[in-house]
């Protein structure tokens, strides 16, 4: 096969498999989240966690963090947070284009780490059976250069390049509602989070609940959707997410 049609040929085939991002389409994953969190005083504990999040339809596995950190409750309404994560991270395949529209180069899905820390402060307040509270948490995310490959399609070859060290900022907001229902384990619960960076760049809506089982075992269930601010991050993909986890607190 000639240069001109091996072009073509993956020109097509990277066109098949790219038209559901180029078209926008929402995804659907699954979120499993693991926890386990030690009581150290009355006031501060002190816990583990990891979390496993696919997308693609739940075909492909998007990332796998793990976490540590510790609380600190100032009053009965008024708690504090901190902690750090390490991320691998599943980036989605992209496709560039030069600027008559022709296609630049295509780079296949690939594995990097990044690690960040958080600082937040959690504030609640009881109105009758309803909970109203409102979290907001700083986040810096680090992501070290790193190398991986892309397709080439002026010259036609796969070719190596370098990912460049990145650091990024981001201001959580949430605000969460609980109801307590009487005489039952399950507390219901919905939540908003804006994700802020140095605009607005997603908004998280949460319906779900936790149900606790002795003090000690805590699951939770619940359906998210993240949409995207498509004016800063045009090439994102609006996703619901099934989320299921499970915490062991003592």
């Amino acid at each position: 096969m000639g240069r001109s049609k091996r072009k073509i040929a993956v020109a097509l085939a990277l066109a098949a498999m790219l038209l559901p991002t180029a078209a926008m389409a929402d995804d659907t994953g699954l979120t499993l989240d693991l926890g386990v969190e030690k009581k150290v005083s009355k006031k501060f504990s002190v816990g583990l966690d990891t979390e496993f999040r696919t997308r693609n339809d739940f075909k492909t596995v998007d990332h796998v963090t793990a976490a540590v950190s510790g609380k600190y409750k100032v009053t009965k309404w008024l708690k504090l947070e901190a902690g750090y994560q390490f991320l691998v991270i599943n980036h989605r395949e992209h496709l560039s284009l030069h600027d008559d529209g022709s296609y630049n180069n295509w780079r296949p899905s690939y594995y990097s780490t990044s690690h960040r820390v958080s600082a937040a402060v959690n504030g609640d307040v009881d109105l009758g059976r309803f909970n109203v509270a409102l979290r907001e948490r700083w986040q810096y995310t680090y992501r070290p250069e790193h190398s991986t490959t892309r397709y080439d399609f002026d010259n036609e070859y796969m070719e190596d390049c370098q990912v460049h060290a990145k650091g990024k900022h981001v201001l959580r907001s949430r605000l969460k509602l609980e109801y307590n229902i009487p005489h039952c384990k399950f507390t219901p619960a919905v939540s908003v989070e804006a994700y802020t960076g140095s605009s607005l760049e997603k908004t998280r809506f949460v319906v779900g609940g936790s149900y606790t089982h002795k003090k000690h075992h805590s699951f939770e269930l619940g359906y998210h959707y993240q949409l995207y601010n498509h004016t800063v991050k045009p090439e994102a993909i609006n996703t619901h997410q099934i989320v299921m986890g499970y915490a062991y607190k003592f």
